[in-house]
């Protein structure tokens, strides 16, 4: 299944809130990693922790929130656990699930049963874009090429891991199509759908990696590529 039409129609209408770069035309490397998928899993396991260990959080600014609990290593009390310290997944991760099982069911990316998996079920600590997207998507039927709210939250960007999967063994630039597809769903913004895509080729290379870079690598390479996709967008 591939997408780059796609992409190129919505680039071609302005259907896209986004730059166009050369990443799209750039094929991600081969993967030979001993135990892929071992890292795909690790991968999909720590999008889990990671956002059950901030989700208790993530409304604190890091400076109040650094003061009062420091570095968060374990769960803290949650309150819809009893506040037992237990680690809850929200909205990211239930999203970040359905795609990968709308890529499964569809062997590969639909943008529009994507779209429509989206509004199935109940979601569990519904935020405000994707209240706004189930509004204009579900209930005015607006096509889903539409229907993404220009939102430069990170909800896109904590559920567009999964993305990834369908294109490990036969890689090619229409990886980085439905990655942008994927985000504008529900965020049609370019600060939102660029980081995505940075995030996106980011954890590629990480899983071709046999050892840990170097620390200013990861702020080089995801800004690098993030720079030219949001153009002059300001906020």
């Amino acid at each position: 299944m591939d997408n780059r039409a796609v992409l190129e129609r919505l680039f071609a209408s302005g259907g896209i809130a986004l730059r166009i770069s050369s990443l799209f035309e750039a094929a991600p490397a081969p993967l030979h990693t001993p135990r892929l998928w071992d890292r795909i899993e690790g991968m999909l396991l720590g999008l889990a922790i990671g956002d059950s260990l901030g989700n208790t959080t993530e409304g604190l600014l890091p400076d109040p929130r650094g003061e009062k609990y420091g570095t968060i290593r374990d769960y803290l009390p949650n309150p819809h656990a009893g506040n037992r310290p237990v680690g809850l997944p929200s909205q990211d991760t239930q999203l970040a699930i359905w795609t990968l099982e709308q890529l499964l069911a569809d062997g590969g990316l639909a943008p529009d049963h994507l779209a429509c998996r989206f509004c199935q079920q109940r979601i569990f600590g519904l935020g405000r874009t994707i209240r706004e997207f189930i509004r204009r998507y579900k209930d005015e039927q607006i096509p889903w090429e539409r229907a993404g709210v220009a939102s430069a939250g990170n909800g896109a960007l904590a559920r567009i891991a999964p993305i990834l999967v369908p294109h490990l063994r036969q890689p090619s630039p229409a990886v980085w199509a439905d990655v942008a597809l994927a985000a504008m769903v529900t965020h049609n913004d370019p600060a939102s759908t660029g980081s995505c895509l940075a995030l996106a080729r980011l954890l590629w290379e990480v899983m071709g990696l046999s050892s840990a870079p170097d620390p200013r690598w990861w702020v080089d390479l995801f800004c690098s590529t993030l720079r030219p996709l949001e153009g002059a967008a300001a906020y």
